[in-house]
């Protein structure tokens, strides 16, 4: 059997139900809060404040915990260190939906933890087992996190109106998140069908002979010397930076031109479904080597045109909301492939995807709050959309030079 065609095997098809079964548990368990964000204050009478560190205690777990992360796997078996990420998430979710504060915060905490070990370690996964197939496979889980976003956000409110309506009580959005954690017991079942399913020496994998259930060696140099591994890091970052601070402040700016708040709204809905295009569109053609050059250039431009667009024809928003949601996703699949394409080993993707998360979702957290500062003392968007793609060109510069060869 050729490299090209172990993909279809017993055990590697099993490992790809994990990988996918977990995916849908990367954003879900975060975005689901939001619709719910008005009802829990009016529940449990929570200021601004509180509702602010709730909504940015997991961007501080993605980029505390993946550097974490990376650094365990020099000590404990990935899968291991996978299910108890999944048990994380698993347990926040149980936890958040307690009747109280302290749990809310004790539960988005896991849950932050536990996803930024899916988010780090998935890339290693992917270049250990499936070398040849790493950008397709990529944008297949990222487009399982899209769907599993989009049926969890979505099943938020409905959910909680209906265990109002039928009970007659005030915490529906408990019954809510509670309902959503049954959603992560898929890739725990998953799990242990992969254990008895392991991967065999003959697994496609770039790494001489290894168990594959055990940790691997120290690397000898560290990650952060590496010029590739700080290009790389950059690309996620940057691309990170850019797409909160779009996703947070898009309605404010549209508002600013004068569309309706329901409008501003449903141009952010049609940006997060644009997100899922590249996934769907783009994966019998990513894993060309020849093409993943163009196809970062078409991402990094494209967003950047759109920002510079939305400054200059705000009236056109709807289509520059479609091709920035489109291009940020594009970015993001071509940035967690890149992970593992730069990578010598499992060990070293693991720590690459460590840094990479650890810079890009720091950025992530202070971008929308530093771009609200900044517009309450300039009062216009204008000024700062400029600024703002001036960092896509810079995100465009670094993602021309490494995506170019080595491949």
């Amino acid at each position: 059997m050729s490299a090209q065609t172990r993909i279809f095997t017993a055990n590697n098809l099993a490992l790809l139900a994990f990988i996918l079964l977990l995916a849908l548990n990367l954003r879900g368990p975060v975005t689901s809060f939001s619709p719910l964000i008005p009802e829990i204050a009016a529940n449990l009478s929570l200021n601004g404040s509180q509702l602010g560190l709730i909504t940015t205690i997991p961007l501080v777990c993605f980029a505390l915990f993946a550097l974490l992360t990376s650094k365990l796997v020099r000590h404990f078996d990935v899968y291991r260190i996978l299910f108890v990420g999944t048990g994380l998430i698993l347990l926040g979710m149980l936890c958040r939906a307690a009747n109280g504060y302290s749990t809310l915060v004790v539960g988005v905490t896991l849950i932050g933890a536990g996803i930024a070990v899916g988010n780090t370690l998935l890339p290693s996964v992917l270049k250990r087992h499936f070398p040849l197939h790493i950008p397709s496979l990529t944008a297949l889980y990222v487009l399982m996190m899209s769907i599993g976003g989009f049926v969890i956000a979505s099943s938020s409110v409905p959910l909680s109106l209906w265990y109002v309506e039928s009970n007659h009580t005030e915490s529906g959005w408990r019954f809510a998140l509670l309902c959503q954690a049954s959603i992560v017991l898929l890739p725990v079942l998953a799990y242990f069908f992969i254990k008895q399913n392991k991967p065999t020496k003959h697994t496609q994998s770039d790494e001489p002979h290894h168990s594959d259930n055990k940790p691997v060696p120290p690397s000898k140099t560290s990650i952060w010397r590496s010029t590739t591994a700080w290009q790389v890091s950059g690309f996620l970052a940057l691309n990170s930076f850019l797409n909160y601070v779009m996703v947070a402040w898009f309605p404010s700016i549209l508002i600013e031109s004068h569309f309706t708040q329901t409008t501003a709204g449903l141009n952010l809905g049609y940006m997060q479904l644009a997100g899922a295009l590249p996934s769907l569109l783009l994966t019998p053609f990513i894993n060309r080597k020849s093409v993943f050059p163009l196809l970062c250039l078409l991402a990094t431009s494209t967003s950047t045109l759109s920002i510079f667009a939305l400054f200059l024809l705000p009236k056109l928003a709807v289509i520059w909301a479609i091709t920035f949601g489109f291009s940020s996703s594009l970015g993001f699949i071509l940035g967690l492939s890149l992970v593992a394409i730069k990578s010598k080993d499992t060990l070293e993707a693991a720590e690459l995807s460590g840094m990479a998360q650890l810079l890009g979702y720091s950025l992530a957290a202070i971008g929308p709050v530093t771009f609200g500062a900044l517009h309450d003392q300039v009062g216009t968007w204008n000024p700062l959309l400029l600024i703002l793609g001036l960092v896509a060109v810079m995100w465009s510069m670094i993602g021309w030079k490494v995506s170019r060869p080595n491949f």
